[in-house]
């Protein structure tokens, strides 16, 4: 198998991602253009190792998202592109950090295709959890808010107690 320089397949991801969170919101002419400026300084950090034109690149991508939604997008595509941009850019500083760390020699393929699998696992589920209460709707009755209260509670109780306990 042909070697794969470290940070190769992480930029590849990071453009992937940074491409699809463009293409989301890329609905109007101001949010086009900054995202595809966003897009371009992405680019341009993840091959060549500058975290600063990354981090720049996922802001371009993050004001390209607020345009679209101050222009009327909706909910759902702008949790996707912001979760689309935010994987490119922790993807994008993973890309340059390995680009830096290893030699040309080492093989890092699966760590970064296991940093972008749990990145998007995690962006997936914030997602899902930002977009559930505009698909769920709660009992308005005093039933349903004491047992959304009563959930709250004790999922903060069990959260608090493994956090004191040290994680034991």
């Amino acid at each position: 198998m042909v070697g794969v320089k470290p940070g190769r397949v992480a930029t590849v991801c990071a453009l992937a991602f940074g491409t699809l969170g463009f293409v989301l919101v890329a609905v109007g002419g101001l949010a086009t253009v900054v995202g595809a400026a966003g897009l371009c300084s992405l680019a341009v950090g993840c091959l060549t190792g500058s975290r600063s034109a990354v981090t720049l690149g996922a802001v371009g991508l993050f004001a390209a998202m607020v345009v679209a939604g101050v222009g009327g997008v909706g909910a759902p595509t702008l949790v996707g592109s912001s979760a689309a941009a935010l994987i490119a850019w922790t993807v994008g500083q993973t890309a340059t950090e390995l680009r830096t760390a290893f030699d040309a020699r080492a093989r890092t393929q699966a760590l970064e295709l296991t940093h972008v699998a749990g990145t998007a696992l995690v962006a997936t589920a914030v997602g899902g959890v930002a977009l559930a209460p505009q698909a769920l709707t709660v009992d308005p009755t005093p039933l349903g808010t004491t047992l959304l209260l009563g959930g709250a509670v004790l999922l903060t109780t069990s959260l608090l107690g493994s956090t004191r306990s040290g994680g034991e």
